[in-house]
């Protein structure tokens, strides 16, 4: 992690908007696949990059798009391919990000689309409007990075949303060799909330996906944001099979305790995760679900019988106001959770996998798992 950040300081971080987020390339960019280069010139350090997946062939091959950060001169793409041979790359530089979609007017009503030129500067300050950090850079939305995934939502023109996601290799339970998405980062604009901007633009995604071939779509996700375990599993029907405490090493105005996340999976082509293209999503009843084991109450640990059907983690209902609120009780419900999570959700056997939220007749909300297994990816195809 040091050496990250000591590459990043030789690139002019934090003031160079070229550069991605230490957190993602610390946490994200390994997990999907990518890694980290450096590059030697006369035994002195002449570039850093991010080989990013690109494609997956039939042979098992897989090659990369090499976001290049070159100091103090340009190196000359021979030097480049042999420095990484036998590895298949397509060199890129951030000033390569150039081509979007054709200026054209957008419909009245709600929109979803490429991006445009001229939606970049909006784009970065939704971004620091949500995160009060220093956002992705925009060049990634580019024909010539080429991203898995770049959208923009406009209501009557306006820019309302957007999300950005990579290729990256790996991700279904079932189908760890193939080439997916992983969903990087989405905003929607508070004003627009009311508009189901966030369902349309995965939706979008889902959809676009599937045209390609690409089976699976995976992002992380705070366990404890309400609104957003709502999106994923209610309407979405994507599921939650892995945990990771303190995933990103990073705090900000929706982190101010450890950043743990959920390690989310949306499998469109499967029976349950198609299920979430369309509209119809549900809140189930707590009272509903027979032989459910309720494995919390708040921050407090709760007994429970072994191999239920389905359990139930109880989640604070405003997560963020109450890391704001009182920051005591917010870690109290932090450390409570992640280890519930990390007892019992997982893939294998024996596991659970987070796939619903529900309600009690007191208005409390919980995430729903039931164990893990085929049902999963069931009709993948």
């Amino acid at each position: 992690m040091t050496t990250i950040d000591n590459l990043w300081r030789q690139l002019g971080a934090p003031h160079n908007p070229a550069l991605l987020p230490p957190h993602f390339v610390k946490s994200t960019l390994p997990r999907m696949g990518g890694m980290v280069v450096t590059l030697q010139r006369d035994d002195q350090l002449a570039g850093i990059g991010l080989l990013f997946p690109r494609a997956m062939a039939s042979d098992g091959m897989r090659s990369y798009t090499l976001r290049l950060h070159e100091i103090d001169q340009r190196l000359s793409d021979e030097l480049v391919h042999a420095a990484l041979a036998p590895t298949p790359v397509r060199i890129y530089r951030p000033s390569d990000g150039t081509t979007f979609a054709p200026p054209t007017p957008r419909p009245a009503g709600v929109w979803i689309g490429l991006p445009q030129a001229a939606d970049l500067p909006a784009i970065a300050a939704l971004y620091r409007a949500v995160w009060d950090s220093q956002p992705y850079p925009t060049d990634l939305f580019s024909a010539e990075f080429g991203p898995g995934t770049a959208l923009v939502a406009t209501v009557d023109g306006q820019l309302a949303g957007f999300l950005l996601g990579f290729l990256r290799f790996g991700g279904a339970p079932n189908a760890p060799n193939e080439l997916a998405i992983e969903s990087q980062v989405m905003a929607v604009d508070p004003v627009y909330r009311q508009h189901g901007i966030a369902t349309r633009l995965k939706r979008a995604q889902a959809n676009d996906a599937l045209a390609r071939g690409l089976r699976c779509i995976q992002w992380t996700v705070d366990p404890l944001q309400l609104p957003n375990a709502l999106l994923n599993f209610n309407r979405l029907h994507a599921i939650a099979g892995a945990f990771a405490r303190g995933y990103y090493p990073v705090h900000n105005a929706l982190n101010l305790v450890t950043a743990s996340r959920f390690i989310i999976t949306w499998l469109p082509a499967s029976a349950h995760g198609r299920l979430g293209l369309v509209d119809g999503g549900e809140r189930p009843a707590l009272a509903d679900l027979p032989g459910v084991a309720v494995l919390n109450d708040g921050p407090k640990l709760m007994p429970a019988p072994n191999d239920p059907p389905y359990i139930a983690i109880a989640i604070p209902p405003g997560w963020t106001e109450l890391q704001r609120r009182d920051l005591a009780q917010a870690t109290a419900w932090r450390d409570a959770t992640d280890a519930i999570f990390a007892e019992w959700v997982g893939w294998e056997a024996g596991k659970y996998v987070i796939y619903a939220v529900a309600h009690d007749q007191a208005g409390n909300h919980y995430l729903i798992g039931r164990p893990a297994g085929s049902w999963v990816w069931e009709e993948y195809s």
